[in-house]
């Protein structure tokens, strides 16, 4: 069987700590045996056998420098040879010297080319525009971010003037057109592009402004899309009375698929936004927000709005909190009184009555309770422990759902994950029921 080997050549230091020295190891032309403990000189080749396993040397050979790159594993890039005998030293690059001298040499950034040398190098290239003529004459074309985003508004305004949104053929075509645009706006780039092309006033608005509701639910998730992490286009949105328009759109509508997309286009325009929260969620606009919990729609689009406004509470604590926070955002923060907002506006009480009118809902659904649960308990402390630890109807709610999922785990037969996952929204119930009444509940009560 052929030999394979692993050379590991390099400038070897030998570390004789913790290990017994033995005899020295004479080195000679031909691959030897080192010992156990063995010490070694510096300056040999060493390699280990794949065949016994051992680690051999031999004196180094000057032809040996040239086969460290023709073995059969070569080092990894930007790693040193460590030495086998527990140190690790550097290469003796003899070139070290006029890799220096290269690296002051290069030119900075006040470099440049003289006009000739400027006309040699544009003659070895083709310009973007000489690409795509020549593309097209082979019948093919390359269209850039900004170009499909043309094509796209040009496509949806004669859209809206020559046919009628509602026709199958339309809606498909729609439904084709606004998923591009959404990928095309996630990047921030294109979205404050999209708004300098008037995205929000030629293809939003009249979006929302019409009859079919598939297109208005496009409309508003492009919208929440654009305006997500992006604060030039929160701005531009503000600006356009966006917020305003939203919360109007989200108090009309009776449709769970639209107020799921008009709560994630809000959301996505205050969080993070301070000027906004205090310009927008005023009693008014809590109103409009909290009037949605009582709307007959799908529980699980009610529980976004429990949702965003645990994201906006942590927000607001971790700005006034945080060690890293700058001042300038701390006052900006401090001034949206988001607290005392939702305390005059009764959220705890509203958010309460909604746990317990929606717990046949809740015991249907683990991944609601979970959900509506974790939301509700990251903000008792601070905001609605006081409420709740004195709500009957509360407690009942919760004692409620932690004896459905006791009861499911009696009878699980499913797979082990299925059943960690309902034990670890139980678990979480108690510690909820725990942190509100005590530790003093009756059994019979859980």
């Amino acid at each position: 069987m052929k030999l394979f080997t692993i050379v590991l050549c390099g400038v070897l230091l030998v570390s004789c700590n913790g290990a017994q020295n033995k005899t020295q190891f004479v080195a000679t032309d031909e691959w030897q045996e080192i010992e156990e403990g063995q010490s070694i000189p510096q300056g040999l080749h060493v390699r280990i056998n794949l065949q016994t396993g051992k680690k051999e040397a031999k004196i180094l050979e000057k032809e040996d420098n040239d086969t460290q790159s023709a073995g059969p594993l070569s080092t990894v890039p930007g790693e040193g040879l460590q030495d086998h005998g527990g140190g690790a030293t550097a290469l003796p690059y003899e070139n070290i010297g006029k890799l220096k001298e290269a690296l002051e040499n290069i030119p900075g950034d006040d470099f440049k080319y003289n006009e000739e040398e400027l006309k040699k190098v544009k003659a070895k290239f083709k310009t973007y525009d000489e690409i795509k003529k020549e593309l097209k004459d082979v019948n093919l074309e390359v269209k850039s971010d900004s170009d499909i985003m043309s094509a796209l508004f040009e496509r949806f305004e004669e859209i809206l003037k020559s046919k009628n949104p509602a026709e199958n053929a339309v809606k498909a075509e729609l439904d084709v057109m606004f998923e591009d645009l959404q990928y095309l706006v996630h990047q921030i780039d294109n979205a404050n592009e999209f708004i300098d092309r008037k995205g929000i006033e030629h293809i939003i608005w009249p979006s929302l402004n019409q009859t079919e509701s598939a297109l208005k639910i496009h409309g508003l998730k492009l919208l929440g899309t654009v305006v997500q992490n992006n604060p030039k286009a929160k701005i531009a949105l503000f600006e356009r009375n966006g917020g305003s328009i939203l919360l109007t759109k989200l108090s009309q509508s009776t449709k769970s698929e639209e107020i799921s997309a008009g709560l994630y286009a809000f959301g996505s325009l205050v969080r993070k936004f301070p000027y906004a929260q205090s310009e927008l969620l005023n009693a008014h606009g809590y109103s409009l927000l909290f009037d949605i919990l009582d709307k007959n729609i799908e529980p699980r689009v009610k529980v976004k709005i429990i949702k965003l406004i645990t994201d906006l509470v942590q927000d607001y604590e971790n700005a006034l909190t945080g060690q890293e926070v700058d001042a300038t955002t701390r006052e900006r923060y401090e001034s949206t009184n988001l607290k005392e907002g939702l305390r005059k506006a009764e959220y705890c009480k509203r958010a309460g009555e909604f746990f317990h009118q929606n717990k046949a809902g809740f015991v249907q659904d683990e991944n609601l309770t979970e959900e509506c649960v974790s939301a509700l308990r990251s903000i008792r402390q601070g905001l609605c422990q006081d409420v709740w630890s004195k709500c009957p109807l509360f407690r009942h709610t919760l004692l409620v759902l932690r004896n459905n999922l006791d009861t499911r785990l009696d009878d699980w037969d499913g797979d082990k994950d299925g059943r960690d996952y309902l034990t670890e929204i139980q678990l979480g119930i108690d510690r909820f029921v725990e942190e509100l009444y005590g530790s003093g509940l009756p059994k019979d009560e859980l």
